[in-house]
């Protein structure tokens, strides 16, 4: 009896050790793991109205643990170009893919396609009229809100009234979803104020007419709804090509702060690129390590800035990041 009631202890020890081993070496696989690829395919990128974005997206990839390598624009020139490379960051690999589109339905389409079998997240804007039911995820700004805000800005600076004033609208895209809806966000907020809009351009149709902003007629204030828009129009005005108009933009770059400093535009919305860019991880990361997770649109704030609360101390974290 005793021997075997020894054999049973000694069987259950060394069971015990297996057990304890198996677990070690389970664990230690499981850590041995490849951190996940996230692929980011913005066609802009490297431009500074990124920076804080990248940021955000540097600052998260390293709290959750993931490689996110960021794709130039020197891979994307159309918008079929930009549908071939999130493919073939797939196959090279990627476990998730963050874009930002340069094209319609058509490739937001395919896009829906390639989403059965690789999380996909859009940043900073989704194409016009989409379907919300089973739409791709998209983190950013409320655009019409941006718009309204801008708008209201001009409003207030004037005590509400804007009669007799002339209005230019100036973006970057035509075809930009984001710019569409902060150019409705500004029209349905003048709508009563009395001002007059004479003309609403997109830099890429300019430049197929071969027109610029200073060609367009003379108009007392110009609203530029995004960064690329807000630069030019600052810059126009330091130049004296805007026949005195003042600017009012949206924007997220260190030169679009700048022209706000040196008083070559009036007020400047900023969306927080830094949470828009940690949140499009995050959101992503958590579709890949939670089963049947639905990813969800991620809401980034936004901050009115002008010269009195530029240097503000609430403002300095999102100076910081702009500058990153």
């Amino acid at each position: 009896m005793k021997n075997g009631k020894r054999t049973f202890i000694l069987t259950e020890i060394v069971l015990g050790l297996l057990v304890a081993t198996l677990a070690f070496f389970m664990l230690y696989n499981k850590n041995e793991q490849k951190a996940e690829r996230i692929a980011v395919i913005i066609p802009d990128i490297e431009e500074s109205q990124w920076s804080a974005f990248k940021y955000g997206l540097k600052m998260a990839s390293q709290e959750y643990g993931v490689n996110t390598v960021l794709i130039s624009k020197a891979n994307i020139n159309m918008s079929e170009d930009e549908i071939e490379v999130v493919q073939q960051e797939i196959d090279k690999g990627a476990n998730a893919i963050i874009v930002k589109m340069v094209g319609g339905s058509k490739e937001y389409s395919k896009l829906k396609k390639i989403q059965k079998k690789v999380p996909i997240m859009l940043a900073g804007e989704s194409p016009d009229n989409v379907e919300k039911k089973s739409a791709i995820p998209v983190t950013e700004p409320d655009q019409y809100d941006m718009g309204a805000a801008l708008a209201g800005k001009l409003l207030e600076n004037n005590n509400g009234n804007l009669r007799g004033k002339k209005i230019g609208i100036y973006t970057e895209s035509s075809h930009s979803g984001a710019d569409s809806k902060r150019e409705k966000g500004v029209r349905d907020t003048l709508k009563d104020s009395g001002a007059k809009i004479l003309w609403s351009v997109s830099h890429d149709e300019g430049i197929k007419k071969k027109a610029i902003l200073q060609s367009q007629r003379k108009v007392d204030i110009v609203l530029a709804l995004d960064d690329t828009s807000l630069v030019e129009a600052g810059e126009a005005a330091k130049q004296n090509n805007l026949s005195g108009a003042i600017v009012y933009g949206i924007g997220n770059s260190t030169e679009a702060v700048y022209y706000l400093d040196t008083r070559w535009a009036e007020c400047l919305i900023v969306s927080d690129e830094f949470t828009a860019g940690y949140q499009c991880v995050a959101e992503t990361v958590k579709k890949l390590r939670t089963s049947f997770y639905q990813m969800e649109n991620q809401k980034v704030p936004y901050t009115i800035l002008t010269r009195q609360n530029l240097f503000s101390q609430e403002n300095q974290d999102l100076l910081f990041t702009l500058s990153q």
